[in-house]
């Protein structure tokens, strides 16, 4: 009677079976036939006979794409002796899933395992879906019981606990080479469908969109499909969410929400909506898409608009050329070509040659000078002072000022600095001299000093004074021979500075390295290659600014205005921006293209015209006063502009590095004279003023260089891009992992990093997060500097977006 009872049991599964495999889809039949049956792991494993109550795991399929569906099936094995022994259900310990998400699949079923007679089986099943590829391990999962001794309810209880096999996944990345542009991630068999909440639509009316996908597979993690509407502006509103995990396979459906605003009245049709995905179980991409859904768009009680007569417009940018103090001022002197910049460079690289061979030359006449010959008393004693008294205080004195006058001569120094012992032994041993000759030379002074100043000790007689004459001509000797001859600094900036004049030098030239064509100008920054603009007059120079060659009577410029003036902001919109890839440097038809594109209410391009016009002309106050106007993603934090003058900065850092060295080769020329007469010198005065002076103006074009430097990282636009449409940033790449916040149209991110369709960002308000790709826009397009065909930079789709 049981075995019948069976028998039919297994004859309505079959049938049941036959009856949903009629009902689904073809498109989901070979994933229904491709997943195992809830016996299989009955059929798979071998039973301990020697258990009384036995445990096993195993996964169907092993192998398999990422996101792909995996069922894995735990087995409890027991006799009925034992189930009557057992007082409480065992407690199942599942393994710790890295790398998958899981989900339970309806209840657990009791089966009858061929084989093992006697035996129950018990079976539970889980959904796997693998999210990495590789190969993945689930580690053994425990079951823990309690057992009793006997069938007596008073037994004395035993707990057990026993593990299942571990499993492994070989888990194989999506297809590469078949990838299609659109396809963000989605893993399944779906479909997709849209509707509107409303068939009445008026132009200013919001009106919901829902766009449904439902089919097997981890629904979840479906990504937001991504298309343009072009006669409404779109902001992605909720998502929801309903898995049903009662059959053999998850499957479920995921709706996403956009409230459409239209922007234009008459008929209007909503394009299908085409959904990639990859089907794992055909091995190939597929798409899902809907039916396009036609709809009449009426009038709107309120004007649109770009044609309200009462709203203010923002002003437009006058065509007319700056003056050569505006320039500079202004934008500073720009250098339009690579050449002109590297003139400027090699200046600032040579300006210091010359000082320093004079400097060379100057040392290299000193030392040839034979101010080595021996220091004699007769020599010392024909002065008049020293005829007139006897003194070996007197000799003292003249065997210093003698001994001071050659010894700088043969250094190379102001006797000035060698009236100081710590300047005297640090001269000294940076010339080369050893340390037992510095030590004489200095007790030498210091015996002059005392036998010269001090009025107590008067010690009369020639044979004092000839051995003082004698140890000034011994450390002279010593210094002439050990002391290294040339090679001293240049004047004006102290003995043993020369890597002073390096550090400057090397200094001044990083802060010019940034070229400004890559800072603030050109058509990397701007995003379009520079070019002679159209209807510019015969035999204009190259390089001439495009403000300066446009003139009043340019058709396009006064058809782009008049368009902006009748209030067609489309219209002006696109002529303006036709003009700006024509004049890429010109920051008034990039302020003007903004102001048009703010006033169609296109706020991606708004922000893209005024973010590249102010970075060209940081000291523009009318640009910063409109874009206070966008939102505070689009002008704050990692999108300010400061108000830098790149260029000017550098022409100042270039004129007071030349002027430096300029001072400094006069002073070369100067102590080149003190050295034939060393007190002529000092006793002018000028000689420290100089040197100060000197310092002043380097530093100064170092200060210069780096706030340079600091102005143009702060202006580049390289790693920039701007947010295309409303989304969720989350903490990690992918649609599963937790949101931290929103960003907004019009929303300024810095790249950071990207991972596939992600990319990991840095948003004005601080925050860290990863962004889908294709939500962002290249505030400058790295890409098109090269291109020379269409609009390089320009191909940038109009976005309507609400503010």
């Amino acid at each position: 009677m049981e075995r019948r009872l069976r028998t039919s049991l297994c004859r309505a599964a079959k049938l049941l079976s036959a009856v949903v495999l009629l009902c689904v889809p073809h498109a989901q039949r070979s994933a229904l036939r491709a997943q195992p049956g809830p016996t299989a792991i009955v059929d798979r494993v071998r039973i301990n006979t020697g258990r009384l109550i036995d445990f096993h795991a195993a996964a169907f399929p092993e192998t398999l794409y990422v996101g792909q569906q995996s069922t894995y099936q735990l087995g409890v094995f027991l006799t009925a002796n034992a189930r009557s022994r057992l007082p409480r259900n065992p407690e199942f310990i599942p393994p710790e899933l890295r790398g998958m998400l899981s989900y339970d699949l309806g209840s657990p079923r009791r089966v009858a395992p061929r084989g093992a007679p006697g035996y129950e089986a018990l079976v539970l099943q889980r959904a796997l879906f693998p999210v990495v590829s590789g190969s993945l391990t689930i580690p053994a999962p425990q079951l823990s019981y309690v057992l009793r001794q006997s069938s007596s309810y008073f037994s004395r209880e035993e707990r057990n606990l026993v593990s299942a096999e571990s499993a492994h996944l070989v888990v194989r990345p999506l297809p590469a080479a078949t990838r299609p542009d659109g396809f963000s991630g989605a893993v399944g068999v779906l479909r997709a469908v849209a509707r509107l909440d409303t068939a009445n639509a008026r132009v200013g009316d919001p009106l919901v969109l829902t766009v449904r996908v439902s089919g097997t597979g981890n629904v979840k993690l479906l990504p937001r499909p991504a298309f343009e509407i072009p006669w409404a502006a779109a902001v992605a509103a909720a998502e929801r969410v309903q898995i049903d995990s009662a059959g053999p396979l998850v499957r479920g459906s995921k709706e996403f929400d956009w409230v459409l605003t239209p922007t234009a009245s008459g008929p209007v049709t909503l394009a299908p909506v085409i959904y990639h995905y990859f089907d794992p179980y055909k091995e190939k991409y597929d798409v899902a898409v809907s039916l396009p859904i036609e709809l009449m768009v009426r009038e709107g009680t309120l004007a649109a608009a770009d044609m309200g007569e009462s709203a203010a417009l923002l002003p437009l940018r006058t065509s007319a050329p700056r003056s050569t103090v505006g320039a500079l001022v202004g934008r500073g002197l720009t250098f339009e070509s690579r050449e002109g910049l590297l003139i400027v460079l090699a200046l600032v690289l040579l300006a210091p040659l010359p000082a320093v061979a004079m400097s060379v030359r100057a040392q290299t006449r000193s030392s040839a000078v034979p101010v080595g010959a021996p220091m004699t008393l007769d020599g010392l004693r024909t002065s008049p002072a020293a005829a007139a008294v006897d003194d070996v205080g007197v000799v003292a004195r003249q065997t210093r000022r003698v001994f001071h006058s050659v010894v700088a001569a043969r250094l190379g120094v102001s006797p000035q600095q060698l009236t100081s012992r710590r300047q005297v032994r640090r001269i000294l041993r940076r010339r080369g001299v050893t340390s037992e000759s510095t030590d004489s030379v200095i007790t030498l002074l210091e015996d002059l000093d005392q036998q010269g100043f001090a009025s107590s000790l008067h010690a009369t007689g020639t044979t004092n004074a000839g051995n003082f004459v004698k140890r000034a001509n011994d450390c002279f000797a010593l210094i002439d021979a050990e002391a290294v001859r040339g090679g001293a600094p240049v004047p004006g900036f102290g003995a043993g500075n020369g890597s002073g004049a390096g550090t400057l030098l090397l200094l001044v030239a990083l802060g010019w390295l940034p070229s400004s064509l890559d800072a603030q100008e050109p058509a990397s920054a701007a995003g379009i290659p520079a070019s002679t603009p159209a209807g510019t007059p015969a035999g204009t120079p190259a390089g001439t600014p495009a403000a300066v060659a446009r003139t009043g009577s340019d058709a396009r410029y006064d058809a782009a205005t008049a368009a902006y003036n009748r209030r067609a902001f489309r219209d002006a919109q696109l002529r303006f921006r036709d003009l700006v890839a024509s004049n890429p440097r010109d920051v008034d038809l990039l302020a003007n293209w903004g102001t048009a594109a703010w006033s169609a209410n296109d706020t991606v391009h708004a922000v893209i015209a005024w973010q590249r016009a102010a970075r060209l002309d940081p000291l523009a106050v009318d640009l910063h006063e409109k874009m206070a106007l966008l939102p505070s993603g689009a002008r704050g934090g990692i999108a300010d502009v400061p108000m830098v003058p790149v260029p000017a900065l550098q022409l100042s850092s270039a004129l007071l590095w030349v002027v430096g060295w300029v001072l400094a080769a006069w002073h070369v020329i100067r102590a080149r004279k003190a050295r034939v007469d060393p007190e002529a010198m000092v006793s002018s005065g000028h000689g420290a003023v100089l040197r100060g002076g000197i310092w002043t103006l380097l530093l100064a074009a170092v200060a210069a260089a780096g706030f340079a430097w600091w102005g143009h990282r702060a202006l580049d636009a390289s790693e920039l891009a701007v947010v295309a449409r409303p989304e969720t940033m989350h903490v990690a790449a992918g649609t599963d992992s937790d949101a931290m916040g929103g960003v907004a149209t019009g929303d300024v991110v810095k790249r950071l990093d990207s991972s596939g369709p992600w990319e990991r960002v840095l948003h004005a308000d601080g925050r860290q997060g990863w962004l889908p790709s294709l939500r962002l826009v290249a505030l400058v397009d790295q890409s098109s500097a090269s291109t020379t065909s269409g609009e390089p930079g320009m191909d940038i789709p109009v976005v309507p977006s609400l503010r």
